[in-house]
């Protein structure tokens, strides 16, 4: 190793534009002696007072040192130049900040996708059960795909934020109207979850995906079976003639549906928790 004794006339600081907003860049150039002119070229970044790579921030807290290199001086074996580079860019799209604001304040920038959503549909589009040609529902539906969007983002949070608090947010939905779209139709799924040294200080950057299902992330079922409710006793659909039992179409209450041919009610269970969505910024 060595002792930093001194820090070089030379350096520079440089800003420029990104995606992500201006970016600041900067050289600073330290002098260290090494313990003997024999040390080991690579302990020498290792001395006390260097910057450290992914670690050291230059004092203003813009920017995180990304790397540290070491040049001999020609004249003295043990003298060493050593430049560290600093940068506050970062990869992930974002909105353009406004310079010296924090970033767990920043609204993100959306981007809208569309995945295909495989769903077992219970009617058609004009709203009729799908049942065969004596008006029987079919048990299990029919299986359709239909495209979906996807509102793909991500976000700044505190590094104080936990792991488990994270996994909580994961697969919820929306338990009111959200920007807009009705309760139960935004599902909220995480892609990634980082917690590093952005912009001067460690902070958490995750990435957030809803997905919009204008049907609610619901499961649904027509309402059939082999039994009804008739003043609260529990009676076997029977076929015409009284002897063989069939599967019938319920009302959604436990009677028999009405109609000719009866229609079934159709059941919605939940199958994700909700949430307020009180974390995301919009």
């Amino acid at each position: 190793m060595g002792t930093v004794i001194g820090q070089q006339r030379q350096g520079d600081i440089r800003v420029r534009s990104s995606r992500v907003g201006p970016v600041v860049e900067q050289t600073i150039v330290y002098k260290v002696r090494a313990d003997s002119k024999f040390e080991p070229d690579a302990s020498v970044i290792l001395s006390p007072g260097l910057p450290r790579v992914d670690q050291s921030v230059t004092s203003d807290g813009w920017a995180v040192c990304r790397s540290v290199a070491a040049v001999r001086s020609e004249e003295h074996a043990e003298v060493w130049n050593v430049t560290a580079e600093f940068s506050s860019e970062i990869e992930e799209g974002q909105q353009n900040p406004a310079p010296g604001t924090n970033p767990e304040l920043w609204v993100p920038v959306y981007e809208t996708k569309s995945t295909r959503l495989e769903e077992h549909v219970t009617k058609d589009i004009n709203d009729v059960a799908v049942s065969n040609s004596a008006g029987q529902p079919f048990e299990n539906g029919l299986v359709i795909t239909r495209l979906i969007p996807i509102w793909d983002f991500f976000q700044f949070e505190s590094a104080a934020i936990d792991d488990e608090t994270i996994l909580e947010r994961n697969e919820t939905v929306n338990d009111s109207t959200f920007r807009g779209r009705d309760a139960k139709t935004l599902l909220c799924t995480i892609v990634s979850s980082v917690i590093g040294f952005y912009f001067g200080a460690p902070r958490r950057l995750t990435q957030y995906q809803l997905h919009y299902n204008r049907k609610t992330w619901q499961h649904r079922r027509l309402d059939v079976g082999t039994i009804f409710l008739d003043g609260g006793d529990r009676k076997p659909f029977l076929d015409d003639d009284g002897e063989t039992v069939i599967t019938g179409a319920l009302n959604g209450t436990g009677g028999k549906a009405t109609g000719s041919p009866p229609k079934p009610a159709e059941l919605t269970f939940d199958i994700y928790e909700t949430s307020s969505f009180g974390f995301l910024r919009t």
